[in-house]
């Protein structure tokens, strides 16, 4: 949404958002700004969530090398079943298989994963935010 629309919706300056958006990037609570493209109309038909098990004492060893993986969109830490959990979009089987998971197999700690392959995303959206006032 345009900061001016975020004004007139709020009834402040258009000065202001500007001002509040750039302490919430200062403070840490905004990371970036994205865009949520369509996967298919780029050819990344394959979204693939990945559960590891890993050697915890290699934990942040792994996860540095999994950040180094440019198809891994996103990793979180679970409780259980998993230690790790992936976000993977790629091209196609083959691409997963030579980009991701021998990469993710030769990493020293990674001691088991299971790969769930999409087939069509129905929702995919960014976080919602309230601001209090």
């Amino acid at each position: 949404m345009h900061s001016t629309d975020i004004a007139k919706e709020l009834g402040v300056a258009t000065s202001t958002i500007h001002k509040r958006i750039k302490n919430l990037e200062s403070e840490g609570i905004i990371e970036n700004f994205t865009i949520i493209t369509d996967p298919s109309k780029l050819d990344l038909n394959i979204t693939t969530f990945i559960g590891l098990n890993i050697d915890s004492s290699l934990r942040i060893n792994i996860i540095n090398k999994l950040n180094n993986i440019e198809d891994i969109l996103e990793i979180y830490e679970l409780l259980e079943p998993y230690d790790l959990f992936l976000k993977v979009r790629t091209f196609d089987i083959n691409s997963l298989k030579n980009n991701v998971l021998r990469i993710i197999n030769e990493i020293e700690g990674v001691l088991g994963s299971s790969s769930l392959i999409t087939t069509k995303r129905h929702k995919e959206k960014v976080c919602n935010i309230l601001i209090k006032e």
